[in-house]
């Protein structure tokens, strides 16, 4: 953080964007030491086992440029199941968190949900509405949703009270109260939430995909497994993890800079 005569001094946008843009590299640094422990893997188990990282990363560049690759498929119905879940969970969270008596009924229902696998939805959903769309979305769906309910509920139930009295005493209107009090507790909780959401919905969804549906990139690498194609596997493996990435990086981490600039004050010392 930086004080100036006991003040805190807020970061300019030209700091801000030096700071997104140190974060990308020092990701990208982490990533190249990743490959090149892969890389030492490759070299002492062979590339059956463990494909070279250039041999897995041409297969991806391979399968982004293929016009019939799957990847689109999944990321339709990544996208489909983790609004709704984020929506979802997102106004019903905050109307739990308004009400004590509903959030302590809420509770053990959400733990309940959160207690059961996602395997056990997909193997439910198969039976419920067999291979297909509705199955994959719906096994993603009810194993992510308990995760932004239970992240919008807690950024109700820990608003500080006293602020919100003094928000009434000086007889601030709605929107005063939203930009000063509501929108910079909240919005933590739900950005936070929206990143999980996503990056568990890619990965139920390969899940789910890889048995119970004849599509999508769980369904190809499925087909690869059969085949001991272990370079495709990874290929598929490095773009879901790379649109993970990506969504933090280009969405996420900018969201937070535009609407919450003092989280980037305080990683300042």
């Amino acid at each position: 953080m930086i004080i100036k005569d006991n003040a805190t001094l807020r970061l300019n946008w030209f700091h801000r964007i030096s700071n997104y843009l140190i974060e990308g590299l020092s990701g990208l640094g982490i990533i190249a030491l990743l490959f090149g422990v892969w890389q030492v893997g490759s070299n002492l188990m062979g590339s059956f086992i463990l494909p070279a990282p250039m041999e897995v990363l041409t297969r991806s560049y391979e399968l982004l440029l293929n016009s019939d690759s799957q990847i689109l498929i999944t990321l339709w119905r990544v996208i489909i199941a983790t609004t709704l879940a984020f929506i979802a969970g997102v106004v019903l969270g905050i109307m739990a968190g308004s009400f004590k008596t509903l959030a302590k009924l809420c509770r053990p229902l959400m733990d309940i949900l959160l207690g059961i696998a996602p395997i056990i939805w997909i193997v439910l959903a198969l039976f419920w509405f067999g291979l297909g769309d509705v199955s994959v979305i719906f096994s993603v769906f009810i194993a992510i949703f308990p995760l932004s309910f239970a992240n919008s509920m807690l950024s109700i139930i820990t608003l500080d009270s006293s602020l919100r009295d003094v928000c009434f005493v000086y007889k601030l209107g709605i929107l005063k109260r939203l930009k000063a009090f509501y929108l910079p507790h909240i919005l933590p909780h739900l950005l936070n939430s929206l990143n999980i959401v996503f990056a568990m919905g890619i990965k139920i969804m390969i899940m789910a995909e890889l048995l119970g549906s004849s599509n999508g990139v769980g369904a190809m690498i499925a087909n690869a497994r059969t085949y001991l194609d272990m370079t495709e596997v990874l290929a598929y493996v490095v773009i879901m993890v790379g649109l993970i990435l990506l969504f933090n990086f280009f969405i996420i981490t900018p969201l937070r800079i535009i609407f919450l600039p003092w989280l980037d004050n305080k990683r300042i010392k």
